[in-house]
């Protein structure tokens, strides 16, 4: 609950960062869909948050934090912001890194957030509204 209402505190405090990554995360939610049927399942979604450890671990070793987006962070530094609330938001011991096992466990509230009636599907339906949601928060900037 804590970490939700440190996430919480963040993301209202910058909403337009916010809706830029919840942008991301549509994407990386409509891609989810392994099976192709136009729903997205908890499971899916769990597994390709999962799949992304690996690509996001890029100096290898074991964990996702800032020392693997120096570039990142002073080239983009609104990503590299973005980032780290991510980070702070998955990282369980409050370590500044987000360990495998803490990135698997960690609340999908861009999942729960889309899946309006708590069923563990996003149906095609749920899709397009939560995509709406993001796209007003965008046009607020």
């Amino acid at each position: 609950m804590k970490k939700m209402m440190l996430a919480a505190a963040a993301l209202l405090a910058a909403p337009a960062a916010y809706a830029q990554s919840q942008g991301d995360g549509m994407k990386m939610l409509a891609a989810a869909d392994s099976n192709g049927d136009g729903v997205v399942t908890r499971d899916e979604y769990a597994r390709a948050r999962a799949a992304n450890f690996a690509r996001m671990d890029r100096n290898r070793d074991g964990a996702v934090s800032k020392a693997d987006f120096k570039r990142l962070a002073r080239f983009k530094p609104e990503a590299a912001s973005r980032l780290d609330t991510l980070i702070a938001a998955m990282d369980a011991n409050k370590d500044g890194q987000a360990t495998r096992a803490e990135f698997e466990a960690a609340p999908m509230p861009l999942f729960d957030s889309a899946d309006a009636n708590g069923d563990g599907r996003i149906d095609a339906n749920e899709m397009a509204a939560a995509k709406a949601r993001i796209d007003a928060m965008k046009q607020q900037r």
